[in-house]
């Protein structure tokens, strides 16, 4: 099994989404709606975030899961729209927008200079794409099952097979990979990008709850970090001051120990996997004001 997943930003209903994507909702979580095409092997998994705008958190956190971002405006924009691009181009993810009909949105990214392609929404999300094992596995759920035990579910960034012993993040508990499944199958092994349970052996729920990433044995993490800073104009990073940090959906909140010459040293809560890059948030702005800052380009990776 491989795939890919695509993160929808609309503030269109669901059941518009559904009719556009042309698939049927698969599952819903309190976080993303979940929505799923499978055509052999290969799964595309798409992503809508909910509680927006009452709250960035989702939205970034599907966009930075995604390979593609695909931002479908209202066709009068508001704010909500622009504050969609900006998650998008911060992403680290092939970004689009749908074409609304008119001019706006061409000399919107024209004067931002956003990295968003323009285009129809099929023409953005036909063909699949290479993915690139980033070594590790994204983890959003923890629970029990009776009879079988703990079950971690997640999507693949990294080769995953039967009996793999791998390292939660962020109790650094060893667990061991006792069976997969992808849509209730077993699987000796599923490639990056795929939605899949993992059944654990002999760890009790309680010792990796709150898990949200596993690592193979030898991988570094990262709990101080060093890196370019990709600044919007309009927003402003204090030294000292805490923001939440996002990347490949996981979020955390760290503090900028130093912020100069668009360099930040960072110190975050937990401990990540070592990656490219970690989209800064301020969630306690107004909505109306964007809160997306930019993003810092890890240099120690």
């Amino acid at each position: 099994m491989r795939g890919e997943v695509i993160a929808i930003l609309s503030s269109e209903g669901i059941n518009k989404l559904k009719t556009i994507t042309r698939v049927d909702i698969s599952e819903e979580k309190d976080d993303l709606s979940m929505l799923y095409k499978k055509d052999g092997d290969y799964i595309k998994s798409f992503l809508i975030p909910k509680k927006y705008p009452s709250s960035i958190i989702n939205v970034a956190k599907a966009s930075t899961l995604s390979d593609k971002v695909v931002v479908i405006p209202k066709n009068k924009m508001d704010w909500t729209d622009g504050e969609f691009l900006l998650v998008a181009n911060s992403s680290d993810s092939k970004a689009c927008v749908v074409d609304n009909g008119n001019n706006e949105i061409k000399k919107l990214l024209a004067a931002s200079k956003l990295n968003i392609e323009v285009s129809e929404y099929g023409e953005c999300c036909i063909g699949a794409i290479e993915n690139t094992d980033k070594g590790f596995i994204y983890i959003d759920r923890v629970f029990t099952v009776k009879g079988i035990g703990t079950i971690m579910l997640g999507f693949t960034l990294m080769k995953v097979e039967r009996y793999d012993k791998l390292i939660a993040l962020p109790s650094m508990k060893t667990v061991e990979v006792k069976n997969i499944q992808v849509f209730d199958e077993n699987q000796q092994s599923v490639e990056p990008k795929v939605r899949i349970g993992i059944a654990l052996k002999g760890v009790k729920t309680e010792e990796v709850k709150g898990t949200y990433a596993l690592i193979p044995f030898g991988k570094e993490t990262l709990k101080k970090a060093k890196g370019s800073f990709v600044k919007y104009p309009w927003s402003e990073v204090k030294q000292g001051n805490t923001y939440h940090f996002i990347s490949n959906g996981i979020v955390v909140t760290g503090k900028v120990k130093h912020n100069s010459n668009s360099k930040l040293d960072l110190e975050l809560s937990k401990p990540l996997p070592k990656l490219n890059r970690l989209l800064i948030i301020d969630v306690n702005l107004p909505l109306g004001r964007p809160r997306i800052l930019g993003y810092a380009q890890l240099d120690n990776i």
